[in-house]
């Protein structure tokens, strides 16, 4: 199962860029992902609110994904076609491609957050002098 492993891969990316941002709680966590990949978004949720609840910023955050087809483009037509089961052959002309135009992404492409209050921050900043 590698949704564990890229679940850990989107906390550890989202949580040093809430620490950044100074957020007081992250709400959604908008991912772009390419069919390629074939992440079973149940599995990939799973996991990512297990990691996530350990976390007061990140427990509760909701991961929405944007899932990206797996296409390529024939050389010899050009012709765009869905790829399936992995095999990028046109269904026009039965020419092979390797010119894969989408569903190899993997992106965290934004983030929905609460900032922390003003006074929070300013208190925060007045003790670490």
């Amino acid at each position: 199962m590698h949704e564990l492993a890229i679940a850990q891969s989107i906390f550890e990316a989202v949580s040093a860029k809430a620490i950044a941002q100074r957020a007081a709680h992250v709400q959604f966590v908008n991912l772009r992902i390419g069919d390629a990949h074939s992440v079973v978004l149940d599995s990939l949720n799973a996991c990512f609110e297990m990691l996530a609840s350990n976390d007061a910023v990140l427990d509760g955050a909701r991961l929405q994904v944007e899932l990206i087809p797996y296409r390529a483009r024939c050389p010899h037509c050009n012709v765009a076609f869905t790829i399936q089961n992995f095999v990028a052959q046109c269904p026009d002309c039965q020419t092979w491609s390797n010119e894969i135009v989408s569903g190899l992404e993997f992106q965290v492409f934004s983030m929905e957050i609460e900032p922390e209050p003003a006074s929070v921050s300013q208190g925060s900043a007045h003790q670490a002098e």
